[in-house]
Formats: structure tokens, C-alpha cells, sequence
């Protein structure tokens, strides 16, 4: 574990509260190891695992479960989604601004919107749309999901909130971001990259989301970075290794492995959920760093787990939630090793597993045991389930 300390700065207008958390890549994907909230910009402390963490920050509004939805964004050693991982000592300065909010970070709805395979569906062509920029809307989508066009134009509209047209756009853009920012293209070649068969569309797009120019955007991304862009480029890095080369060095996975295992419970009770995290302490008092929710006691799977060292605890919480992970409802907890079940939290040691990039740790057993102990903690880590099944 390590201490960060450091201060957010910026301007958000309209954001009453603030977020800065630490995730395991170079955008926000899932909850945060660490989380810390403030009413405005100002000082902030994260207590770390071990390992490569990215800060990113959040200014925004609130709502009434408490997701915050962005006005601005931020993150350490750049813009959002360009910055690096801190090291420990580091000094930290975040810079929060509605111009580098993330154009694809949108607040997708699974629960009783869609269905598993609709949801798969939806999946299976956004994936098409991320690794294709000018797939074609009409055949390659609807081959990807298996899906008329009207059928998926509806999953959109129910599951992401905008048509299909209004995400590409969205992709494009975020991906026209990075290459500014990570190389040295002229204006025009990013364009071609991207998707536009002429530079006016991405200017024109550029101008109608964020206010500025490409040209604009990459000088004032420059200019916030606390040491310029987040990986400068050398004089002709973006004709000697290829536009795709500079967007996939920033789009590459974060180095992952994978825990597998097994919940086991011998009560009489029958729950409506079982939460399964990986946590950086015995106590799941924090955001776990990855999650998943299963239907009731069974095998369960956690994938692309940073590399790091974490505690396998799980919560089975009944059908009285005020929302998905209300730890208010558990009523049976566990965790991987040789815990003590008598309710005495001085007692409580679970076994830390450790994860290596590429490993996969599998074998793990838990068996839940009743009992209201799970109650104490806040719950916070889990006031939204994510889309994604983490």
C-alpha cells in the first residue's frame, strides 16, 4: 500500500461535487481501488495497493443514487484518458475540465432494459464500431449483432441512450483525440484515420462537442499536460510507426489476469444476489477493484484483474434491495481463506491472493456463513451495477 496526496484544480461549471479515483488503465473502466469525493477542487488523499494506478477526476452533478453525472474531467500526468500511472512520492495535480470529458462515457442501463442476449448484441457491435472507425452502418453492425438495423437501432436508443450514427461519431472523436495527442499527424491524415473522408467533418464535429478545433484541441492538450502530451511523440513517429500504431499504444489492455472459484452456502435463506470483489484490504470498506454479480451461490469468474494483491470477499444480500449491492439486505458474507465465522471482526483473516498479467488464478473456495456482519460497511462500493458484468 501506498499514500497519494495531491490537489484538483480547474474549472467545471454547474459541478457541485468532485471525484478522483484511482483505475488500473488510461480511462475510467469499472469502480476505483480508491475513491475520494470533495465539494470542489482542492486537496485530496488515496491510500493504494501496490502496482501501476491511473488517477482520473470527475466534476459533476450527483443524482438521486448517487452516480455522478460529468460536467469535466481530468486525470494525472495529462488530460483524461492520456495521463500516467503514479508513482509512489509523486506530486500530484489533476487538471478537471469540461473540454476533455470522455464523449463515449455514457450511463448504460442493463437491469430490466435488456435482456443477456440483447445485451450481447448491443456489446458485439459497439465492439465492431471501437476496432472498425468506418464500418458501415447498415451491413457490418447488423452482421456483428445478428440484428435488423430497426431491432439495433433500438438497443441503442434503450441500452446507451443515443442512435448508432450518434455513437460512431462519438468513437471517432475520442479516437481522433488520442491521435492529436499521441502524435504528431497533420490534421487532415487524422481525419482519413478516423473515418472522415475530409477534414471540414472533423472540424465540424470537433467544433459542435467541445467548442474548439482539432488544431486548438491539441495545443491547449499540450499546454495542460503537466510535461506536454503523455507519450510526445519524436519528429516523424506518426509517419514512421503508422496512425493505428499511435491509437492502439493508447487503446492497449491494461496488463490483467483472471480469478476463478466457487461460492458455497448451507443456509436455509435464498437471496436475490451474491457479490463476489477483489479488495486491498481484509474489509470490503473501499471500491473492490473488480467485481461480478452472480444469481446465487455457484462457480464465478473475475476477469482482466489488474496485476496485485487482493482479498476475495463475497456478500449474499436479499430481495429487500434499495438498489443492486444494497449491503443493507446481506444476510450470509464470506471470504477466500481460513476466516472465522463468529461475527468477531478482530478475528476476521481471509487470505490475500496475488495476480500476475497473463496468470490466472483459479481453485478458490468460499463458503458463506449467516450472519448481519456484512451490514457495517457502507456499501457504497456497490450503489451501481456495471453494464459490463465485472
Amino acid at each position: 500500500m501506498f499514500r497519494v496526496e495531491g490537489e484538483l484544480c480547474g474549472h467545471c461549471p454547474g459541478a457541485t461535487v468532485y471525484q478522483v479515483g484511482a483505475f488500473p488503465g488510461p480511462r475510467i473502466e469499472g469502480q476505483p481501488v480508491a475513491m475520494d469525493t470533495l465539494e470542489g477542487p482542492g486537496r485530496f488523499t488515496l491510500d493504494l495497493p501496490d502496482g501501476g494506478w491511473y488517477l482520473h477526476a470527475v466534476g459533476g452533478i450527483p443524482d438521486d443514487r448517487g452516480t455522478l453525472n460529468g460536467l469535466g474531467w481530468g486525470s494525472h500526468g495529462g488530460i483524461y484518458g492520456f495521463g500516467r500511472p503514479v508513482a509512489p512520492g509523486e506530486p500530484v495535480r489533476i487538471h478537471v475540465s469540461p473540454l476533455w470529458r470522455d464523449l463515449t462515457h455514457l450511463p448504460l442501463i442493463r437491469g430490466a432494459m435488456l435482456s443477456d442476449d440483447q445485451w450481447h448484441a448491443l456489446h458485439r457491435a459497439m465492439a465492431r464500431l471501437h476496432e472498425d472507425l468506418s464500418c458501415n452502418i447498415e451491413g457490418d453492425l447488423e452482421r456483428a449483432a445478428s440484428l435488423t438495423r430497426t431491432r439495433l437501432s433500438a438497443l441503442f436508443r434503450r441500452g446507451v441512450g443515443v442512435t448508432m450514427e450518434e455513437y460512431r461519431t462519438r468513437v471517432r472523436l475520442e479516437a481522433a483525440k488520442a491521435l492529436l495527442v499521441l502524435s504528431d499527424a497533420p490534421v487532415r491524415d487524422v481525419a482519413l484515420e478516423v473515418g472522415y473522408s475530409a477534414p471540414a467533418q472533423l472540424r465540424r464535429m470537433f467544433l459542435r462537442y467541445l467548442g474548439v478545433t482539432p488544431g486548438e484541441f491539441r495545443r491547449l492538450a499540450q499546454a495542460v499536460s503537466e510535461s506536454g502530451p503523455a507519450q510526445p511523440p519524436a519528429a516523424g513517429s506518426a509517419r514512421r510507426y503508422g496512425l493505428a500504431g499511435a491509437l492502439s499504444r493508447w487503446l492497449g489492455p491494461p496488463r490483467t489476469g483472471t480469478v476463478r472459484g466457487e461460492v458455497l452456502y448451507r443456509g436455509d435463506r435464498e437471496g436475490r444476489a451474491l457479490y463476489i470483489g477483489l479488495f486491498p484490504g481484509p474489509l470490503p470498506d473501499t471500491y473492490p477493484a473488480v467485481w461480478t454479480a452472480i444469481p446465487a451461490p455457484g462457480p464465478f469468474t473475475l476477469r482482466r484483474v489488474p496485476e496485485g494483491r487482493y482479498y476475495v470477499l463475497a456478500a449474499y444480500l436479499a430481495a429487500r434491495m434499495r438498489y443492486p449491492g444494497d449491503l443493507g439486505s446481506g444476510f450470509a458474507y464470506g471470504g477466500y481463506g481460513d476466516v472465522d465465522t463468529s461475527g468477531d471482526l478482530a478475528r476476521w483473516n481471509p487470505v490475500p491472493v496475488t495476480v500476475r498479467p497473463g496468470d490466472e488464478v483459479a481453485g478458490l473456495r468460499i463458503e458463506l456463513v449467516d450472519g448481519e456482519i456484512i451490514r457495517r460497511f457502507g456499501g457504497t462500493w456497490l450503489r451501481a451495477f456495471l453494464p459490463d458484468g465485472r
